[in-house]
């Protein structure tokens, strides 16, 4: 009879010697490599594999092995113990301070975001971010934060309505003057063509008169590939015509662009609607002239009893235009609807919100390259309620004032 040799760390087994190499395969206290591969960083084993009693290998694996996977908290993948800290450096769900250090609205403390969306964050909505005024292009050339944009806009919207339209005016003279010189080459070409054509003519009744001699037969073959031309120069022709037609509907587009631009502001739709309370007693819905946000043109409309709740619906729907094959689709947007306080213009009711990816993949149909003339609209079903929006510091004079705003966004 025998004792386990790791008696004195505990271990109670006794029997016979031929059963002890048996039971060291399954002794707890037998120490084993870690199977891993984890070596110890001190002591005299050091830069060896870290050898440890069988019974404590799960333990060491979960909670102290440097090779041991554990699970990100923020992304959910497996990671190396040791790598860890690494991993968080760089993790894309980790969240880090927004870098203008701007706070939640209506919160305290700075606000935190997924680090692969800093980039989507900053462009789209940190309100400390530095931004351009939408009028640059136009000439405005003023830079502040996101969150004073609106205020500049609505200050300087008569300077911003000067600019665009002197950029428009200017763009309608170069495509008009384009369109003028293009027609006179046309016409000069079309001119050339025809005197080409009467000299073959003549050649052609020339030639079928002629002597009947033996070259007869030669001169009728110049004449058939006198025909061939002159069928090829007609067909140039219709071709010239049909360009010239092009160029007249590009130009009718341009123009109609234009006269959208000359009543109402790139982006912004100052809408009036008087006789409120008739529209709400008989109409179902009431619809607003187009208007243009870049080339896109747009529409607004109200439901006055949005599904017999009481509540009045805002939407923005976009129209099929003269431009939307030169555009890019599905368009996305942030859009502000302002009903204007005539009493208290502190105290607007304003509802704000962008298309986000999800609404593009649930609602493909709304924000795709219109085909048809038909409303599918976007917006708030609840953005006020009847009884308010008759209140006097809304309806003056039996007319409300509502804008609407739109801001282009990045595709996703």
């Amino acid at each position: 009879m025998i004792s386990c040799p790791l008696k004195k760390r505990g271990c109670e087994w006794s029997d016979t010697v031929s059963r002890v190499i048996h039971h060291l395969e399954e002794c707890e206290l037998f120490p084993v490599l870690c199977p891993l591969g984890c070596v110890c960083l001190e002591g005299e084993r050091k830069g060896e594999v870290m050898k440890l009693e069988k019974r404590r290998i799960a333990e060491h694996q979960r909670d102290s092995c440097p090779l041991g996977e554990l699970e990100c908290e923020f992304c959910l993948n497996k990671v190396k113990a040791c790598e860890m800290n690494p991993h968080l450096e760089n993790c894309e769900h980790f969240p880090v301070l927004c870098p203008n250090q701007c706070v939640i609205e209506g919160e305290e403390g700075t606000k935190h975001v997924k680090r692969r969306d800093i980039p989507v964050h900053l462009s789209d909505e940190c309100p400390l971010q530095i931004v351009e005024c939408p009028y640059w292009v136009y000439g405005c050339k003023e830079e502040m934060e996101r969150k004073k944009m609106d205020l500049h806009e609505r200050e300087f919207m008569h300077i911003h309505y000067r600019l665009s339209m002197t950029d428009m005016k200017q763009k309608l003279i170069d495509t008009s003057q384009e369109l003028l010189t293009f027609k006179q080459n046309q016409l000069e070409t079309s001119k050339q063509t025809n005197d080409k054509l009467d000299r073959a003519t003549k050649k052609i009744d020339f030639l079928q008169n002629e002597n009947e001699n033996e070259s007869k037969t030669k001169e009728l073959s110049k004449v058939k590939l006198m025909e061939e031309k002159l069928a090829t120069a007609n067909t140039k022709i219709v071709n010239l015509e049909k360009q010239i037609t092009e160029k007249d509907s590009e130009l009718k587009s341009i123009k109609e662009v234009f006269y959208s631009h000359t009543s109402l502001p790139t982006g912004q739709l100052e809408w009036k609607i008087e006789g409120v309370k008739q529209e709400i007693e008989n109409k179902e819905y009431t619809i607003s002239d187009p208007f243009y946000v870049g080339l896109y043109k747009c529409q607004g409309y109200i439901r006055w009893n949005y599904d017999n709740t009481g509540k009045v619906a805002v939407f923005i729907s976009v129209m099929k235009g003269g431009y939307d094959d030169k555009l890019h689709w599905p368009i996305r947007y942030k859009y502000t609807f302002i009903l204007l306080n005539h009493i208290n213009s502190n105290n607007n009711c304003e509802f704000t919100n962008q298309i986000t990816k999800e609404e593009l993949e649930k609602y493909p149909e709304r924000f795709k390259r219109p085909t048809e003339m038909e409303i599918k609209g976007f917006g708030t079903p609840s953005f006020i309620s009847n009884t308010e929006i008759l209140e006097a510091k809304y309806c003056k004079e039996d007319s409300i004032t509502l804008l609407i705003k739109i801001e282009l966004l990045p595709a996703l």
